[in-house]
């Protein structure tokens, strides 16, 4: 037998009270065919500073084929991440004995990975809102499969019935277009929707009518936006949102973050902002040309602000796990996920959001978080709504007395399309917002002197504003 390579990793088996880092060792049977009987080696891993508490069993049983052991070792303080150790890797068994020298790398416990599922809905996009929540004849693939991307009624569905299924499951469900008309025509579904959100197993996120693009409206627009989403989604939908769920949005006004602050709201996520609009990671390979971490306090002019969470690896950056082969493929883009957006993350926590443009459930998320942390201690990845997450971000915050630094930067990525096409369709959104605007003002003066106040005409009037606001209508 041979060890061809020694490596360490971010990984830790153990326990939470006494971590031992993974380092895997590749061993080579190079014993010459044909194939004696199965040798049981034994593998560890030592060094000044560095013990195997309990080798590891491997069974060479192919002549030229490679086996790898991860092997958990614990390392004597003091261990500061990224500091380097000298170790040795010994393989012993009935054959002799094999060893190999080292460098590694010491690795940092307490990293968290929150899979956030949720689906992304666009009603104006490529299609209408009635199309775009009709239910339709699905036909499957050539391969027998059906397609992952459905009509919104189908989508609620789906996740709702995979929330019953499996009790690991967790997701959000955001806009008042799919809402609202879903549980007006399910309303068998209002019940376990409630059930789900007080269990915490869903979150309804946004605390606005939809995702609008507020660089292009005004900002009465904006205060609208929240007052007719949080009014379905708290005092209807039974929800309680904290979170501005702004994936898509083209860029944000600057007074956007304390608009929502204003209306109750915590915290805020989104893709596109201060980067090129598909982020850092889809621009140039990686996200180490960032200028800021991910998480951050977003100030308005007025001083108000939300704690935030930008999305570097874009909001569809967890669905590559949905599409792998097998548990094991999505784990592996699962890990490299983490290992991308953790170098630019505040804290010990990193958010992946696992969803797309109107997908189904993920078929591997929660398998994800039983199978990965049954075997790893750090980094956990563990399925979550937004809540957990932004909660976890203060507490390790808190605990590592870290700063969240205050950012007030334009938050707009080089974009230019959104603003300039379709420019008549962009100042008549705004003309009609100050017409309704204005005709608010107004007609309060006439109800003053004793007119009727045209409530029901007004109202239907900014729901139309509201929904034309959304990212994908108004640009």
């Amino acid at each position: 037998m041979r060890i061809t390579s020694v490596a360490g990793t971010d990984l830790f088996g153990g326990s939470a009270h006494h971590p031992l880092q993974i380092v895997r060792v590749t061993v080579l049977d190079d014993r010459p065919p044909p194939a004696a009987p199965s040798l049981a080696v034994t593998v560890r891993v030592e060094g000044p500073g560095v013990s195997t508490p309990v080798p590891v069993r491997l069974d060479l049983a192919q002549p030229g084929a490679d086996l790898v052991a991860e092997v958990g070792v614990d390392m004597a303080a003091p261990a500061m991440p990224g500091s380097p150790r000298q170790v040795t890797a010994i393989a012993e068994g009935p054959g002799g004995r094999a060893g190999l020298a080292a460098e590694i790398r010491v690795a940092e416990t307490g990293w968290t990975m929150w899979m956030v599922s949720h689906f992304h809905y666009d009603p104006v996009w490529w299609d209408t809102q009635g199309e775009f929540t009709e239910s339709r004849l699905l036909l499957p693939d050539e391969d027998g499969s059906l397609p992952e991307v459905r009509t919104a009624f189908e989508l609620v569905a789906l996740h709702l019935d995979e929330a019953r299924r499996d009790p690991d499951y967790k997701f959000v469900l955001a806009e008042i277009d799919y809402l609202k008309p879903y549980l007006d025509t399910h309303p068998q579904d209002r019940a376990d929707l409630r059930r789900l959100l007080d269990e915490g197993r869903v979150e309804i996120v946004g605390g606005s009518y939809n995702e609008p693009n507020t660089n292009l409206t005004s900002a009465e627009s904006t205060i609208r936006n929240a007052v007719y989403g949080l009014a379905y989604q708290r005092d209807v939908a039974g929800g309680d949102p904290r979170t501005a769920w702004m994936l898509d949005a083209f860029g944000h006004d600057p007074g956007y973050p304390g608009l929502m602050a204003a209306a109750g709201l915590a915290e805020s996520s989104w893709a596109r902002g201060p980067y090129h609009q598909w982020g850092p990671q889809r621009t140039v390979g990686d996200n180490t040309r960032m200028q800021m971490r991910s998480e951050f306090e977003w100030v308005s002019p007025d001083g108000q602000g939300l704690l935030t969470s930008y999305m570097p690896n874009h909001y569809g950056a967890g669905w590559a796990t949905h599409r792998a082969a097998d548990l094991a493929a999505a784990e592996q883009e699962a890990l490299g996920q983490f290992r991308a957006l953790a170098p630019v993350a505040a804290t010990r926590n990193v958010l992946l959001p696992v969803g797309a443009d109107h997908v189904i459930p993920s078929r591997w998320v929660t398998a994800i978080h039983r199978d990965w942390n049954e075997r790893y201690v750090w980094p956990r990845f563990v399925t979550a709504v937004p809540r957990e997450f932004f909660a976890a971000v203060r507490a390790d915050a808190a605990g590592q007395d870290t700063w969240l630094v205050p950012q007030t930067r334009d938050m707009n990525p080089v974009y230019p399309g959104k603003d300039v096409s379709y420019i008549d369709t962009k100042q008549a959104q705004r003309a009609a917002e100050v017409a309704v605007r204005d005709g608010e003002l107004l007609a309060t003066l006439a109800w003053l002197a004793g007119a009727g106040y045209p409530a029901e005409s007004l109202d239907k009037a900014w729901r139309q504003l509201v929904f034309g606001a959304h990212h994908d209508a108004i640009t």
